[in-house]
């Protein structure tokens, strides 16, 4: 296990992302080892006790920094330990947001895969440079207002597990509209490339880190064995732009290799372009 652990801290410090240093654009993902184990909440809060000293990577830096849990019922209420864990964290989200990123957890032996967002709020009890504590999620925590698992965590949980093709493998032309907002409002173009036809670009990309989306919804599709189209009412926050509502198309294909659905989007792009 430690040389697995050493492995890993290696390669991904040698396949830094630039977005470990506050560059705005979709991130890249690194390999995932298949020993990452996919532990639920209920677990996880027993072998993870309150007060537990703990490392955390994040998958697509590599960055790695230490935390307290100090707090959560729900999920995980954590700190980083001192003003250099502060330094890291904020080097890799560049500037404070609630946006979700997948993360690695290593406790005693264990490596547990887990999502966190980089939002300080609430209480903080440690002389860290850090206003407050950010959450930590696991399988099946929930946030403190919601009594279902939290979408985009739950999706970045997969992707820190090494299993996310499988969880896309299952998904509904629906449901995967739904992964695709997610992965666009959290700016991972790892997911997105697993989502989207071949033919997107790295500035495809780009231009969709313009966008976040508040609302969506799937009002109505064409259902053909091999081929969907998606008209879906969107609200939509563009960047220096503003917010408007809107209709798109989306049009799901299923992948003959991959037996996989996947999305093609010329309607998103046109209004990220705009």
């Amino acid at each position: 296990m430690k040389r697995l652990l050493v492995l890993i801290l290696l390669f991904c410090s040698i396949f830094v992302s630039e977005s470990a240093y506050g560059v705005e654009p979709f991130y890249d993902l690194l390999p995932i080892n298949s020993e990452i184990t996919l532990l639920p909440w209920e677990k996880v809060d027993e072998v993870l006790p309150r007060k537990a000293i703990f490392t955390m990577i994040d998958v697509e830096s590599g960055a790695s920094f230490q935390v307290q849990r100090r707090a959560g019922s729900k999920h995980a209420d954590i700190q980083p330990l001192t003003k250099e864990d502060t330094r890291v964290l904020k080097e890799i989200y560049g500037e404070w947001s609630w946006k979700r990123r997948a993360v690695i957890v290593l406790y005693e032996g264990r490596t547990i895969a887990a999502s966190m967002n980089g939002m300080p709020h609430g209480a903080g009890a440690l002389d860290n440079g850090f206003n407050g504590h950010f959450c930590l999620h696991f399988l099946n925590s929930t946030t403190h207002k919601t009594p279902t698992p939290d979408p985009a965590h739950h999706l970045m949980i997969m992707k820190a597990s090494g299993q996310l093709d499988h969880f896309l493998l299952h998904q509904t032309p629906d449901e995967l509209v739904d992964s695709l907002m997610l992965a666009i409002n959290n700016t991972d173009a790892s997911i997105l490339k697993k989502i989207l036809t071949k033919n997107v670009t790295k500035t495809d990309l780009k231009s969709l880190s313009r966008l976040s989306f508040t609302k969506w919804n799937v009002t109505k599709s064409t259902d053909k064995p091999f081929e969907q189209l998606l008209q879906t009412k969107v609200e939509v926050y563009i960047k220096n732009a503003g917010v408007i509502t809107t209709t798109v198309e989306i049009t799901a294909k299923k992948n003959p290799i991959s037996n996989r659905w996947e999305l093609e989007i010329p309607s998103l792009l046109k209004i990220a372009n705009h």
